[in-house]
């Protein structure tokens, strides 16, 4: 299940370009398992290669010459391949401007620790979006391959040799792998390890007891959070 993420990165001015990429190699592989960037100072390239390759995500600068960023971004809106947009600017004025344009994000230009946040929110935004549309495959008693999409996952329980899925409806599916590879593989996707035994999604965790001992999730379910684990999650959970 590894998220490959073919990033653009257009701006006229050659040192911020080189710092937001080297930002985004850094960010970008918080989120996402396989990520390529490519760096452009004309957009008119950028469009020609997203129409030969596309790209999954534009960080566009607005003030660009001799084809800025809005009028990019008006026509991507228009090719065949769709991509997420990121608009990176120093003038926040241009924010309420660039809605039209469903940006996920606008990052504004900065001190790296400001962007290296604001884009760490976009990709958040971005990973949360194509969560929506990933599953995985359980094989019922009659064989039958059954799709359980990750929002319908509400806790992992590990059991002997097995895991147990245990869904928003209330449904448990079984197959067999370990903890710490289920880990490995869905927490890009939210979901936090709590205990040595269980995985939660955070997106249906409802309350957290004081002290990060327990959380509640929404079906009722109350878990523990192991000893060992309270710092990681409180740092997840807040």
């Amino acid at each position: 299940m590894v998220i490959s993420m073919r990033i653009a990165v257009c701006d006229d001015e050659e040192i911020i370009l080189r710092q937001t990429r080297e930002l985004l190699e850094r960010v970008a592989g918080e989120y996402f398992e396989d990520v390529e960037i490519e760096c452009f100072t004309d957009n008119r390239r950028m469009l020609e290669e997203h129409e030969q390759n596309a790209f999954d995500i534009v960080v566009l600068d607005i003030q660009m010459g001799p084809l800025d960023g809005f009028q990019a971004a008006e026509r991507l809106s228009g090719m065949e391949h769709h991509c997420k947009l990121i608009f990176l600017s120093s003038k926040e004025e241009l924010v309420f401007q660039s809605f039209s344009y469903e940006p996920v994000y606008f990052v504004r230009k900065g001190s790296p620790e400001r962007m290296g946040e604001e884009f760490r929110r976009s990709f958040q935004r971005i990973r949360e979006k194509l969560s929506h549309d990933i599953f995985l495959s359980f094989t019922g008693e009659d064989d039958m391959i059954e799709k359980v999409f990750l929002t319908e996952i509400e806790s992992i329980q590990s059991s002997r040799n097995y895991l147990l899925y245990y869904t928003t409806d209330g449904r448990v599916f079984r197959r067999r792998s370990t903890m710490e590879e289920e880990e490995k593989a869905l927490r890009k996707y939210g979901f936090i390890r709590i205990h040595r035994a269980f995985l939660v999604n955070g997106s249906h965790v409802l309350q957290v007891k004081r002290g990060f001992r327990a959380v509640k999730l929404k079906s009722g379910m109350l878990l523990e959070i192991g000893r060992n684990y309270r710092e990681q999650a409180q740092g997840k959970l807040l």
